[in-house]
Parts: structure tokens; sequence; C-alpha cells
């Protein structure tokens, strides 16, 4: 009777043990995987823009700034184009300067000119490239052109605009 007791204590001191083992070892596999997962880094960002071409429609010359924000998440957009036909071109540099993969949904602007307001800039029309859906891995960059035009129209004289560009990004994870 008193060994059919040791056997049974003994058991279930075994099974305690191998318990208190299983559990040690999940937290561990669980403790990494938090800490990689908190040293993720998502950070989708303009880190350069250039003037391609400026061509003048008439006597002035046209003139735009664009300037990236601080945080790298804005372009700021600032045209004075006084003449039919005369356009700019600026490319922007988008780079996953994070250690994820990310998507690029679409482009914002602020204010919306090309949807509800185009008729308040007319005759200047705003076009760029189409980056919607672009994957881009760590460390990988894509460009994007930027067009500023003034089209033939009634509406004579210099034409101020200001816009602001952001991105709508997302972890390529996220699908």
């Amino acid at each position: 009777m008193k060994r059919k007791q040791l056997n049974i204590r003994n058991s279930v001191i075994v099974i305690l043990c191998i318990t208190i083992i299983t559990l040690s070892v999940g937290f561990i596999v669980l403790s990494i995987e938090i800490e990689r997962k908190k040293n993720q880094v998502f950070d989708i960002s303009f880190t350069n823009i250039e003037k391609l071409s400026s061509i003048k429609g008439g006597i002035g010359e046209p003139t735009g700034n664009i300037e990236i924000d601080k945080e790298g998440k804005l372009l700021n957009m600032r045209f004075s184009l006084a003449n039919v036909h005369d356009e700019m071109v600026f490319k922007a540099t988008i780079k996953n300067i994070g250690t994820i993969p990310a998507r690029i949904i679409d482009i914002i602007e602020t204010p919306e000119y090309s949807r509800s307001l185009s008729n308040n800039i007319r005759p200047i029309s705003i076009s760029y490239t189409d980056i919607e859906g672009k994957i881009l891995d760590v460390g990988e960059e894509t460009d994007i052109k930027i067009s500023v035009v003034y089209n033939p129209s009634d509406k004579v004289g210099v034409h101020d605009l200001n816009l602001k560009l952001g991105l709508l990004t997302k972890s390529y994870n996220d699908k």
C-alpha cells in the first residue's frame, strides 16, 4: 500500500515538473515573439523632392516650391502660374525606412482639388503618378512625378495654388 502511494506521489511530481517545464518553454517562445513584434517599425516617408522641369508659356517663369514636412509624411506645395501652357514637373521619392513591408493605399490631397473643388483652380490641373497598391519592402523606394499645368481657358491671369499631398499606407502583413 505504501509503495503504491509512493508511486502515485512520484507520478504527480513528475507530471507537475513536466507541466512547469512546458509552461517555461512556452513563456520563452511567447516573450521572444512579443519582443520581435515590439521592435517592428512602420515608417513610409517622403525622402527627397527635386524639380525636373519648368516650361514657361509666356514671358514670366512659373514658380513653384515643394517641401517635405519635418516628419516626412506630407508634401507642402505652393505654385504660381501666370501664363497659358506654364508647366512644372517634380519628382518625389517615397521610401520604406521602417522594418516591415508596406503597401501604399492612396495619395491624399488637401484640399481635394481634383475631386470637389476642381472648378476653383481651373485652368490649373494637377496630376501625379498612380502608385496605388504599390508594395515597398524594407529599404525600397519609389518615385512619384507631380505635374502642374496651366491649361488654355477663359480665366486669364496669375493663379496661385497651395496644396498638401500625403500618403495613406498600411502594413503589407495586414492584407
